[in-house]
């Protein structure tokens, strides 16, 4: 008697469930104050944290995906609530202790493993429920990855709230002043000597912040307040048994998400694919059918497989620098208001999510070679127009938004895209290699972006070389949009159903 087969949107609700949970990581700059005020961290050592981590997400997907093809993805899943989730608590415990190096390996190590299992285990198999709508499906999982940020970041802020805000002197340590206000309060008061009340710290330097921005700097006003705030810095403490508990409580309300999650994913039956087309295409509906069946090994000796590689590596490297830097370049380059740099941080994460499932679903008409064409085609001329609006900043905001959504749809439709190309068989272990560029460009994208403000103490140079790498990107994309020819013709003269031992040649 056959087995009742699973609801495929259910299957698809419980791949984003995965998603929203381990998409927590994108929440880690709420991390960062509380960190380095309370435990005396360095903005460094709480960033190695986070690319630690997005090193582990690349490469346990690169050597994992060979396990979740041969386990199935309800144990990767699984595997991937269990170190994600031991991270997140043994994360907590680090803080309780105060070990940075304990921290980099639960945050960094750990939890980068359940990234990487958790980002590709539901992925792989939504493409095989939906052969259909390839591109819908993974655009819902990651869009899911995409939004998990925003809602992580409100549990932080509910976990962890400011304890106290005060003004400190621009060279004093916030950490040592935590210190002495646990250890010795009249040491501590004594660091509060002559600085201003923090009302009329933040009144002074708001003003500031306006006078910049209507580019009245050279007034006798714009001096006197400049004198009065620069020597000065508000300061929020934190408590620390929150912090550490807060790490604790995510990684407990995870686990109760990603357990359930994981255990619901399966595979479809099998022929699940061959009736679904075949019902379709006798319906006359459109059925986009990935050009062939190959190994991972056959894959990577493919052009297709490095051009997929460096499109993915370009998209993420500039993408992921203009989210790293997007609200400090706004207040120099267009001097934007609190209000609107604050709606520029929330729509990045915002139209982050958007982009994944709106380009993702759209490739699924238009085709995938088409869509990576169009974001590419898009971005040569968004990135050195960013660098121009420097007067319009309703433009530049819309303009960022823009980019946000390719940088997201890249993401979504890279693993539809490997289907196209290579088949659904070994599609985890493809989709891990694939991976590899995601880590290598976080640490490119925003390296370059730094290395360029500091020799020109500007973002627009940056910027033009961002577009520039677009242009290469888009001459990848079109060249693989011949080879999906090529790999079809070749497959067209094979019986149907085989896989040639060797690879494919034209």
């Amino acid at each position: 008697m056959p087995k009742h087969t699973k609801n495929r949107w259910l299957i698809a609700a419980s791949a984003v469930g995965i998603h929203v949970s381990i998409g927590s990581v994108y929440a880690y700059s709420a991390w960062k104050m509380p960190l380095e005020n309370t435990f005396g961290w360095s903005s460094s050592n709480t960033a190695l944290a986070f690319s630690i981590a997005i090193f582990f997400l690349g490469v346990s997907a690169a050597f994992l995906g060979r396990f979740i093809e041969k386990k199935g993805p309800s144990k990767g899943g699984l595997l991937s609530a269990a170190f994600f989730c031991t991270g997140l608590i043994g994360s907590g415990i680090a803080c309780w202790m105060e070990n940075l190096m304990l921290f980099y390996l639960f945050f960094g190590l750990v939890s980068g493993i359940g990234l990487g299992l958790g980002y590709i285990a539901p992925v792989s198999t939504l493409v095989k429920w939906f052969p259909d709508r390839r591109g819908l499906a993974t655009g819902l999982a990651i869009m899911g990855f995409g939004f998990g940020g925003l809602v992580c970041a409100k549990l932080i802020d509910f976990f962890v709230p400011p304890q106290q805000e005060i003004v400190l002197g621009a060279d004093a340590s916030t950490y040592e002043y935590f210190r002495a206000a646990q250890d010795d309060t009249a040491a501590a008061g004594e660091q509060l000597v002559g600085t201003p009340s923090l009302e009329e710290f933040k009144t002074n330097s708001a003003r500031v912040a306006e006078l910049f921005r209507l580019d009245q700097t050279e007034t006798a006003e714009y001096e006197r307040l400049v004198a009065a705030t620069k020597p000065f810095k508000s300061a929020v403490l934190y408590d620390k048994k929150s912090i550490a508990t807060a790490f604790i409580f995510l990684g407990v309300i995870y686990f109760c998400i990603m357990l359930p999650s994981a255990l619901y994913i399966t595979p479809p039956p099998e022929g699940y694919a061959e009736k679904l087309a075949a019902t379709k295409k006798s319906a006359g509906a459109p059925v986009n059918d990935p050009a062939g069946e190959m190994t991972a090994m056959q894959a990577i000796r493919t052009p297709g497989f490095y051009g997929l590689w460096l499109m993915l590596f370009i998209n993420v490297s500039c993408g992921i620098a203009v989210i790293a830097t997007a609200k400090k370049m706004g207040y120099e380059m267009v001097r934007l208001d609190i209000a609107m740099a604050s709606f520029l941080v929330m729509g990045i994460s915002l139209f982050n999510g958007l982009g994944r499932i709106l380009w993702a679903s759209f490739s699924d008409h238009i085709g995938r070679a088409n869509t990576y064409i169009a974001f590419f085609a898009i971005q040569i001329v968004a990135f050195p127009l960013l660098a121009n609006l420097t007067t319009v900043p309703w433009a530049f905001v819309a303009v960022t938004f823009l980019i946000l959504t390719c940088y997201g749809g890249g993401f979504a439709s890279i693993p539809a895209y490997i289907s196209d190309l290579f088949g659904l068989k070994e599609m985890p272990t493809i989709h891990g290699f694939i991976l590899t560029a995601w880590s290598l460009a976080g640490i490119v994208g925003p390296m370059l972006n730094a290395y360029v403000y500091e020799r020109t103490h500007s973002y627009q140079q940056s910027l033009y070389i961002f577009g520039g790498a677009f242009v290469l990107a888009l001459i990848i994309a079109i060249l693989v949009r011949f080879e999906i020819k090529r790999i079809r013709r070749f497959y067209a003269r094979l019986p149907h159903g085989s896989v040639p031992e060797k690879g494919y040649s034209d």
